[in-house]
């Protein structure tokens, strides 16, 4: 693993969003030091913000093209925008077999599908996404339903659905943060009402650092000892901790 180096992609052109991300990977370093050298990219234009599909393709064809020179530099690569975005797709046609790429979508769920119980016994046994604007409910619901190659989003039994706060993912920076926290409590005391949902899904990168919002919902729609059995997951933490596993497992070629 020495000199290996993974690239958190951050699509769309705000610099809050990136600085974020840098202040969350910090405070992972700090308690479970990574391998890899962990960098951060800002797209040079586009999108502040992506808020649909069209952002999310406008955004792939700035990153990749200003990205495309450097790619040999790194190992591995995280695109940080909860979405299906293009990118993920377009990158693996132009890396090499021993670079490895993931999106923070496709890393969360898988992350929490190993998280959920075998079968049915447990009432908690499903995942759920909590996102930003409303525009996310069908379009995270139908990206579920191709990552995982069902007929519609809940034939698995596994997918509980998505909740939005209504906020852009700009916005949960920009807006009043008791705004913030009162719509992100919410939408997850929406998701987890039924009492069935074991993991929660943070549904954009710019909710980093906002998983303590989420965790004190649950306390408040289940209780504290309910509130324990459910799992908050950030999709930057999964998919940086799926590609350190990938770098160990498929080590490959050194650079």
């Amino acid at each position: 693993m020495a000199g290996k180096k993974i690239l958190v992609i951050n699509p769309n052109s705000s610099e809050s969003m990136t600085d974020s991300l840098d202040q969350l990977i910090s405070s992972l370093d700090h308690r479970l030091p990574f391998s890899a050298e962990i960098r951060t990219y800002t797209a040079p234009s586009g999108p502040p913000s992506i808020n649909n599909e069209n952002d999310a393709e406008a955004s792939a064809g700035i990153v990749l093209s200003d990205l495309e020179t450097e790619l040999s530099q790194y190992d591995a690569f995280l695109v940080a925008c909860y979405s299906v975005h293009p990118l993920v797709g377009m990158l693996r046609e132009k890396l090499a077999s021993h670079q490895h790429v993931t999106g923070i979508f496709e890393a969360s769920i898988s992350t929490a599908l190993s998280l959920l119980p075998l079968g049915f016994r447990e009432k908690r046994s499903m995942f759920g996404i909590v996102s930003t604007g409303t525009h996310w409910e069908n379009a995270l619901s139908e990206g579920v339903t191709m990552f995982l190659g069902l007929d519609e989003p809940r034939s698995c039994g596994k997918f509980k659905g998505v909740e939005t706060t209504g906020l852009s993912a700009i916005e949960l920076h920009t807006a009043p943060p008791e705004e913030v926290r009162r719509k992100m409590m919410e939408a997850t005391k929406r998701l987890v009402k039924k009492r069935d949902v074991k993991v929660i899904c943070l549904g954009c990168a710019g909710m980093a650092g906002l998983d303590g919002v989420v965790e004190d919902a649950l306390v408040e729609e289940l209780g504290e000892e309910e509130a324990r059995n459910v799992h908050v997951l950030d999709g930057v933490r999964a998919g940086l901790g799926l590609l350190e596993g990938l770098l160990r497992a498929l080590p490959g070629k050194e650079r």
